[in-house]
């Protein structure tokens, strides 16, 4: 298996003009052959690029018969994700605490307003409740803005 990963080939067509066939999906738009490489159609298997170069052959005639162009590759070395991977799930995490903000304020003020106007056991309850819940949030949004800034 890891030797067939070594040597991969590639096919993209390539009419008569030089410029490559580009993929535009059902309904799409724009210019169905390109000049550069990179915006080219790439296919893995020969035989679906062959079933492109007959279909154009056949459809458009006067223009000629495109040319499969095989790009022969090796396998690179993987790319280190860690740090991507791991700011990522950070700022996933802080935008749901900053989301989440909102409703611990709201919360806390009506929990608040409540322990002004009825002093009870229940209500300051509520409120320290209301208050831990809004400062835990808020040391974790400092926590990871920090974790972010390090490295």
């Amino acid at each position: 298996m890891e030797n067939q990963l070594e040597n991969l080939t590639f096919y993209v067509v390539k009419n008569k003009e030089g410029k490559f066939l580009r993929s535009k999906g059902y309904n799409g738009y724009g210019e169905c052959w390109v000049t550069e490489l990179k915006k080219a159609k790439v296919w893995t298997k020969l035989g679906s690029a062959n079933a492109q170069v007959t279909w154009w052959a056949s459809t458009y005639p006067e223009y000629g018969i495109p040319d499969v162009i095989p790009l022969h590759t090796t396998m690179g070395e993987p790319l280190n994700q860690d740090d991507r991977v791991r700011k990522a799930i950070i700022r996933k995490e802080l935008r749901k605490l900053e989301n989440d903000i909102w409703d611990l304020k709201r919360r806390y003020d009506n929990a608040n307003r409540e322990l002004e106007r009825h002093k009870s056991e229940y209500a300051r309850k509520r409120f320290n409740e209301a208050k831990k819940d809004l400062e835990t949030n808020e040391n974790k949004i400092i926590e990871l803005k920090n974790k972010l800034k390090k490295k």
